[in-house]
């Protein structure tokens, strides 16, 4: 078995913390108090979840006619997000033991910006750069274009000098699977988020490739040391 570490890239919203649907929410009530925009379960999950600020913006202005989201309306985006992410965001349980796996060292690949990454640091969150210090967090705003385009992934192989190989994602959305397996990288689907734990759901992860589909943290070493072993 070959002992070298292997990259471990995460991303944050949906896997770190359960956080994707705040955003989600945020977007829906600043939509429908702005736009008088109410959005189907289904629309939610195509236009809002998974994906970056920006890319969320492109998205709803190209699939609602004449829709334009101005500066105003994304600083009421970002200041609902703020409130949300302070008062409610927290850690996915036993996260923390995952980082603790040795056989990895351990970034972030996250669709936000980094001064929104930032702002998610609030004190609970403090202990992750025991294992992930701020040189190995990857930001949209690094690259040319957001998951599911590669460009992240390659980003944090590239300066963390990993092949792409040797690289493993945990995402909990299509946009991260469908950007790893761009990047030549597998990917293991984290469900345990709020409304991502459904027998639809994750058969959908498993038509993507993923090599292996988890419902919570306890159950993530065993997947990530099987695939370790492999490599």
């Amino acid at each position: 078995m070959n002992k070298t570490k292997k990259l471990l890239i995460w991303d944050f919203d949906g896997v770190i913390a359960d956080s994707e649907k705040l955003w989600v929410r945020a977007w829906d009530e600043i939509l429908q108090s702005e736009k008088h925009i109410k959005l189907t379960t289904s629309e939610k999950q195509k236009l809002l979840v998974g994906i970056s600020d920006k890319t969320r913006r492109e998205r709803l202005e190209q699939y609602i006619p004449r829709l334009q989201l101005d500066e105003d309306f994304m600083k009421k985006i970002h200041k609902r997000e703020f409130y949300l992410g302070t008062n409610f965001m927290r850690p996915m349980p036993n996260v923390e033991k995952v980082m603790r796996n040795n056989n990895f060292e351990h970034c972030i690949a996250t669709g936000a910006t980094m001064e929104q990454h930032k702002c998610k640091m609030i004190p609970c969150f403090q202990w992750i750069q025991n294992y992930i210090p701020d040189e190995n967090v990857f930001t949209v705003d690094m690259v040319a274009h957001g998951k599911p385009e590669p460009d992240i992934f390659l980003l944090a192989a590239k300066v963390k000098k990993y092949a792409p190989q040797n690289c493993i994602v945990v995402g909990d959305s299509i946009n991260d699977f469908m950007a790893a397996n761009a990047a030549g990288m597998d990917c293991i689907a984290f469900v345990g988020a709020t409304g991502n734990n459904t027998k639809k759901y994750r058969a959908e992860c498993r038509s993507h490739g993923v090599f292996g589909v988890c419902g919570g943290m306890n159950y993530m070493n065993v997947v990530l040391n099987k695939w370790y072993k492999s490599h």
